[in-house]
Formats: structure tokens, sequence, C-alpha cells
């Protein structure tokens, strides 16, 4: 949003709590704490130059259309917005993301109609695509653009830690190294992009914290979850698996087409069962082919729950700040969508002779078990339509102040099952213009 902003001739000063290479003692900021279901809150997040885009896996797909739908959630309203709000900004983020396409229907891949995959035409589900980043480190690839714009004003290990605000607006802001300098910082608007976690968790201190009108800030806290149900026999060779479509680098899944929850399947093929007798693997029911056995593994959209939230807990930092505490409130009821989903699609499948099934597991995980999760904090500073039920508006702006703005995918009022990262880029460029247009005269003035 920075290089955006600086490109339509505004100036801007980009305030990076970590180093340029590495986060050095600034790591110690997230030391936190969690409870509820087991959460690898401190190893998730990525305190430098980049932020958490240098671990990113590179998945890369936009949101779809039913996933921005105003549609109640666990009673709570879903996006303001619309996907056409953000068409344009979403071939932006592919340019920043550097992803070869911007186009993600199976039509798009060369040679998708000779691709040999399950035929889903009389069913309820439809294949989908991920495309891959290289994956850009966004630090260190546009470290020098940063370093030559001669309107971005970049200063590393420098945090924020208070700011200085009246009812309807804030006035300036306080930074400081660990070392106990201070500076303080004004501007016509301030944009917080600290994370999922720290974004509540810098508002919360904050006196009067901004946007927690009606108690929302922190609250709603969700990640994409995954659930190993079973696996499923049939052709082997299909290319679903990352670089298994020679033209082009993308991975196929497969997801309901209005069914809820928005999962999606990934199919990974593993040895044949030794028990069964090699006769086995050539079984009439797969069209007296070649098979194999499919590890389905699920990317599940994630509900928000107003008791899964970050809080403040009484120990405080080297800036002084009270540290995060993640509530994760992923109840049994989540999963057993999940598993109604899994059975839909063993029926329909089974029933058409395409595949057979086998159950691994039946019932939800318990607290205690392991949940695999996607490292996306999302949904605690949530977009709503109103005040009453979240902690932005449509334009990222708090509600409840005139030139503060939050950006990230903590402003997510839902998900289904993309990784965040191309739609927190689309929300970036998108404000990037709301906050050019806000300051007057033409973009590109």
């Amino acid at each position: 949003m920075a290089l955006e902003l600086a490109n339509r001739g505004r100036s801007v000063l980009l305030v990076e709590g970590g180093g340029v290479e590495g986060p050095g003692a600034g790591a110690l900021i997230y030391e936190s704490s969690t409870s509820g279901r087991s959460y690898p809150l401190n190893g998730s997040r990525l305190r430098w130059l980049g932020g958490t885009s240098n671990h990113w896996g590179g998945w890369v797909r936009p949101f779809d259309e039913r996933d921005f739908t105003d549609q109640p959630a666990n009673g709570l309203p879903g996006w303001p917005i619309a996907l056409s709000e953000l068409s344009t900004h979403y071939d932006s983020a592919a340019a920043w993301c550097e992803v070869g396409s911007d186009q993600y229907g199976m039509e798009s891949v060369r040679g998708h109609e000779a691709l040999s995959l399950l035929n889903l035409s009389d069913t309820r589900f439809s294949h989908r695509l991920f495309r891959f980043s290289p994956p850009t480190r966004f630090g260190r690839r546009y470290r020098r653009a940063l370093e030559e714009s001669e309107l971005i004003d970049c200063r590393v290990n420098l945090n924020f830690s208070r700011l200085n605000q009246t009812d309807s607006e804030v006035r300036s802001a306080v930074a400081a190294t660990l070392d106990g300098r201070e500076c303080q910082i004004r501007a016509t608007h301030f944009v917080i992009a600290m994370g999922g976690v720290e974004n509540p968790r810098f508002l919360l201190n904050q006196q009067n914290a901004p946007g927690n009108q009606s108690d929302f800030l922190g609250r709603c806290f969700m990640d994409h979850y995954g659930f190993s149900p079973g696996a499923m026999m049939a052709r082997a060779r299909m290319p679903y698996p990352r670089g298994q479509v020679a033209s082009e680098d993308v991975m196929v899944v497969i997801a309901p087409d209005s069914m809820d929850p928005h999962s999606c399947f990934t199919l990974s093929p593993t040895r044949p069962d030794d028990v069964l007798p090699p006769d086995y693997w050539a079984n009439a029911l797969i069209a007296d082919e070649e098979s194999t056995l499919y590890r389905l593994g699920m990317i599940n959209a994630p509900t928000p729950h107003p008791e899964s939230r970050i809080t403040l807990t009484d120990e405080r930092d080297a800036l002084g700040l009270q540290r995060a505490h993640l509530h994760w409130h992923l109840p049994d009821s989540d999963f057993d969508p999940v598993i109604q989903l899994y059975q839909t699609l063993m029926a329909e499948l089974s029933g058409s002779g395409s595949a057979r099934f086998k159950w691994t597991k039946r019932s939800p995980p318990a607290e205690s078990d392991h949940v695999g999760v996607g490292y996306h904090h999302m949904g605690t500073t949530r977009m709503s339509a109103s005040p009453d039920t979240g902690v932005v508006d449509a334009n990222c702006r708090v509600w409840d102040r005139d030139n503060l703005f939050v950006l990230g995918s903590s402003v997510f009022p839902s998900a289904g099952f993309a990784n965040p990262t191309l739609t927190i880029a689309a929300l970036a460029s998108r404000l990037g213009e709301h906050l050019d247009l806000s300051l007057g005269g033409e973009a590109n003035a």
C-alpha cells in the first residue's frame, strides 16, 4: 500500500517494528499465551520487514463470490462489500504477488480438457484452482523500491506504542525503539497493519480503545483448520497435487458448489494398501484402470465465534504494552458439517462408480488433539456494515476514529477456504486508492 500511495504521489512514513533481515530482540514482543484448543501462536508470526511473507508457502487464490456475502454466519453478518468491489484490485494483487496469471477458472489452464480428473458433472462439487507465488518475500523483493522512493520514509526497528487521540480522531502517534528512545509521528491518516494478533492487541492497549464501541475488538479470531476424514481409491496418476499439471504451477482441489461449509478437498496419492492383493488395484468399479489410494485432506472455512478472541494479560513487553492472550474456540459443532460434507462427496462419487472410500476419522478431534492450521490470523478487527457488529467500516476505517484505518486479514468477517494473502494485497490496493482520493485530487496526482 505504501508503494501504491507513492505511485500516486503521496508521502508515506512506513514504520516496521522489526529489522530488515530478522527480528532481533524484537521477536520477544510477540511472546503470547493461549487457551482453549491448542494453537501454535508464537511460531506462526514473524516480526521483520515483509512480515509472515518470509515463511509464506505462496498459495494464491481470491475469495469466491459466495464468500463475499452478508449472509449471517453464526448469527453475525458477513462482508459489507461485494466481490466486484475488489475485482480490479485482485489484478493489482496478482502483480504484487508475482503470480503468473490472474485467472482461476479451470478453463484458464492450458490443456485443461485433457486433464484426467474425476468426473464431477453430475455432482454438487466442482474443481477449483490454487495458483502459486514464487513465493514473493515482500521485504526482500521490494526493499530496493522502498529505498529508492523519494516519497517513502521506511524506518525499521521502530515500534508504535501509543496513539494520542480525541474521541473522533488520532492526533499523533508515539513510536519507540527497544532501547527506550521515542519519537512523535504526525500524519493526516494512520494505518495499523500489524497482523491479525497485533492489530487488536495494539488497539486494546490504547486508552478508550478505538473500534471497541460494541466490544468486538479482538473477538471472532479465525483460522483455516484441517481435517483428514478418510481416503479414496480412484484412477492412478490423476493430476491433483501441485506440480502434476505440466503446463502451469497450479494445484487442483474439489469444493462444493453451494453447500456449507465452504471447504475444499485436497487429494494426495499414497502407496497402495499392502493388505490388499495387487489385482484389487485394477478394479472393475474404476473402469478397469490401474488405481491408487488418495489421502483426502480438507481445508475448512472457519466460523466466527465471539468467544474465540484476543485479550490482554497483565504481563508487559519491552514497550510497556500488555501481552496478547489467544483463546481459540473451535468446538465439535464446527466439525459436524465438515464430516457431513465428506459423507456427501463419498455418496455422490461412489454412486457414479468413479471412486471408493474408506473412513479414517468419523468424529471430531478432541480439544487436546493436534489440529492442522493455516497460520491465517483473521477476524479480530472485523469489517461490518454497522458499528454494532464490527470494528472497521467497508473502507477499513475504524468506526469511531475519522483518520484511523486497519489493514490485513484481521478485518475479514468471514473466510472461505482460500489463503488470505491475495485478498490482503487486494484490500491494500483498494485502501491505497481510497486514501488517495479522500485526500483530494485525481489518482496519480
